[in-house]
């Protein structure tokens, strides 16, 4: 299903953990393993000293690293291809000379300006990727607030299927965290508002390897009959079950992100699996509010399914 993914990276002890679970997605050949520098910005240049290749060589180095280290992770054999982006713009020095832009190599491609969620989906595109997974190790101060700028960029605008993968267990000792990452697919909750694009999200779930166990999720607001929900929730339910996969059905009331949140908690999901859009979505919107508001206030792993059709 997802042979070939693309992992951002910038060389933090939770990019690497990240890998970990990257190397448990079932069925996995291929990575492209990418880091994207902002060499348009100065502090990033000034901390190198003004110097393109100082900042390069660098981060070809740690990127080549994490390739070897990412390749060797798990049963399965994984192909990685590290590529580097770096974006520039004119700019000049700390003596006000303009500085000589380097040339392009096999594994380091120049971008004329744009953000590194832009560089990210480009590469996506390029490289024709399934799915692309990233940390969402946010450090924003407001509560609740968990995404960093570049998940939460590649989420607003992406087009490619997303796994964002959090967990206060990836900052803790590595063995809690391979266990997390070995049963990341066990028990997922997937949400439905039995659109179109919902219905790909469903499709995706039932392809999915290593699912024990489904909880089918529909959310209505307050006061509206539940038993048209439970009904289409039990047809859906027959489709997915098989002798070695529970599904179970849950019809909630309220607001939709918090009832999906707190069902995912209770009932320790392994992962939420949704839509980006929901009923009535407009084709120049990429992202629903509910599926924003999950994504950034969830405990876990999230995977945010793209509408493919038309």
């Amino acid at each position: 299903m997802f042979e070939k993914v693309l992992v951002p990276t910038d060389f933090s002890m939770y990019s690497h953990k990240v890998l970990e679970c990257v190397a448990a997605i079932p069925g996995l050949r291929e990575v492209v393993l990418v880091n994207a520098i902002d060499a348009g910005n100065p502090m990033n240049m000034e901390k190198k000293g003004w110097s393109y290749s100082s900042l390069i060589d660098e981060a070809q180095g740690r990127l080549e690293e994490q390739a070897d280290h990412l390749a060797h992770l798990g049963k399965q054999s994984i192909i990685v291809h590290p590529i580097l982006k770096v974006i520039v713009e004119p700019m000049s020095g700390a003596d006000g000379v303009n500085l000589q832009r380097p040339s392009a190599s096999p594994h380091v491609e120049m971008i004329e300006g744009g953000s590194i969620a832009e560089a990210i989906e480009k590469t996506a595109a390029e490289q024709k990727i399934s799915l692309i997974v990233m940390g969402a190790q946010g450090k924003g101060l407001v509560e609740g607030m968990l995404l960093g700028s570049v998940s939460t960029g590649v989420l607003r605008s992406g087009l490619t299927d997303l796994m964002l993968i959090r967990h206060k267990i990836l900052e803790g000792p590595d063995a809690a965290y391979e266990n997390f990452c070995r049963n990341m697919f066990s028990r997922v909750l997937v949400t439905t508002d039995f659109s179109d694009p919902a219905e790909e999200a469903i499709s995706l779930a039932k392809e999915l390897e290593g699912a024990g166990e489904i909880m089918l999720v529909h959310v209505v607001p307050k006061g509206k009959k539940i038993e048209e929900a439970a009904g289409k929730l039990n047809l859906l339910r027959e489709t997915l079950e098989t002798p070695h996969r529970k599904v179970t059905v849950h019809v909630l009331e309220g607001h939709p992100a918090s009832e999906i949140l707190a069902l995912a908690k209770r009932g320790d999901a392994s992962m939420i699996i949704m839509s980006s859009l929901g009923s009535g979505w407009l084709k120049q919107i990429r992202l629903g509010s509910t599926t924003f508001d999950v994504a950034r206030r969830a405990e876990g792993p999230v995977m945010i399914v793209r509408p493919h059709k038309s």
